[in-house]
């Protein structure tokens, strides 16, 4: 619950105010490649979220079982979302091979952003822009509000305040939305 609440707060900010509030901002990395995928192991009964390690297809431990508090990804092939407090801080990441965070999860219903034509909502430094399935960021991170891709279309906006609806629930408001092609393009 204190990593929704943190993210959601996180979405509020601009880049201004994570200066102003002395909130280094995180240094990113690209995917790393490897061919081979990489399977999740743990110790003790299986939980969702539970801590683990990740094995390659030979049985040799490449993470060791432990390094992150809870792994999210069973099967590893270009990304794992990832949480561990001490390295990461607040809230669950996507990293790759050598264990560098590629983005932020953008949390949507407790969970990483759903895929929608083929792209999901990532976070970079309290701003969303979009990753495909690979992981892969395909439009930078620099809208404060962004809906998910729908027939080749996004509305995203530079500025906008969040509304809520009820107690799990808002949405945004602007006076500035602007639309989006799947390339990041405008759309007039």
């Amino acid at each position: 619950m204190n990593n929704i609440i943190f993210l959601l707060l996180l979405l509020g900010c601009s880049s201004k105010s994570l200066i102003e509030n002395k909130i280094t901002p995180r240094i990113y990395s690209d995917i790393t490649s490897d061919n081979d995928t990489l399977y999740s192991f743990l110790e003790g009964k299986f939980e969702y979220g539970s801590p683990c390690g990740y094995l390659n297809g030979n049985g040799d431990t490449i993470i060791q079982n432990g390094t992150f508090e809870k792994c999210f990804t069973d099967t590893f092939t270009t990304f794992a979302f990832v949480y561990d407090k001490a390295l990461y801080g607040n809230g669950i990441v996507a990293i790759n091979r050598d264990k560098e965070v590629i983005f932020d999860v953008y949390l949507f219903d407790n969970g990483p952003d759903y895929f929608s034509d083929g792209l999901f909502r990532i976070l970079r430094n309290g701003k969303i822009g979009y990753a495909d399935i690979s992981g892969k960021v395909i439009i930078n991170a620099e809208y404060e509000c962004a809906f998910p891709f729908e027939n080749g279309i996004a509305k995203v906006a530079y500025k906008c305040e969040p509304i809520h609806v009820d107690d799990e629930h808002s949405t945004w408001e602007s006076e500035n939305w602007l639309f989006i092609d799947k390339s990041g393009k405008i759309i007039k």
